[in-house]
């Protein structure tokens, strides 16, 4: 039973895209990476421009030596080195060359739906009962007579509230992150992850600690099991 709960705990993170996904070399010697570039992550939604800058704040947060995009951005563009889309070997190395970094980190906003309120009626049913009486007149033994209330059953009545209800759909955001040598071009880590919020920066915010937590955990297992 113990095992069936965990597995049903691990399908419905996938589901839910709470739990990252990376992939990492098995070849490359990450050894050698002292520092890291961050380079601006492409994005269509101008709300997730600069979500680069949460991924050097975690880098830096777990030991990792940064240079942050804006620096990267002003040296580049002092040396007239343009850089967007696809970087080739020759892009890299000239980066790693003029920045002194060993990969560098690029990635893409993958998706994104923000969040949104909505408005739903909601009907409430009250039942209410009365008791119903009627009038009487009866005799005293002194042949008088006098009037009094009587019972003759209950009156039942139905009605509806319809009161209108607002709620809030948490948006979504997907994220991809690669680190890149920058003497090859190759990808030597790749991650991706999906998060939801009713703010979604902090989905973004999410998804960035938990990616650089699970590459320094991937990193952190490797030195203990070369």
């Amino acid at each position: 039973m113990k095992k069936v709960s965990v597995l049903l705990g691990l399908l419905a993170g996938l589901l839910t895209g709470c739990m990252p996904r990376t992939v990492i070399s098995p070849t490359y010697d990450f050894s050698q990476m002292q520092r890291i570039g961050v380079m601006a992550f492409s994005s269509q939604w101008q709300t997730l421009q600069g979500v680069e800058n949460l991924f050097a704040k975690y880098l830096l947060q777990n030991g990792f030596k940064v240079v942050e995009r804006a620096q990267l951005e002003s040296v580049l563009a002092e040396h007239h080195i343009a850089v967007s889309g696809y970087l080739s070997p020759q892009t890299t190395r000239e980066i790693g060359r003029i920045l002194g970094v060993d990969v560098l980190l690029v990635g893409e906003v993958s998706a994104y739906t923000p969040a949104r309120t909505e408005l739903t009626l909601t009907a409430s049913r009250q039942t209410q009962a009365r008791p119903v009486y009627t009038q009487e007149v009866m005799r005293r033994p002194d042949g008088s007579y006098a009037g009094y209330l009587r019972n003759v059953g209950t009156e039942v009545s139905r009605s509806a509230e319809v009161r209108p209800t607002q709620y809030t759909i948490d948006g979504q955001v997907g994220l991809i992150a690669k680190m890149i040598d920058v003497e090859t071009a190759e990808i030597v880590w790749i991650g991706s992850a999906e998060d939801s919020s009713k703010n979604t920066l902090e989905a973004a915010e999410n998804i960035a600690r938990k990616l650089v937590k699970s590459f320094k955990k991937e990193l952190t297992k490797r030195s203990q099991n070369p």
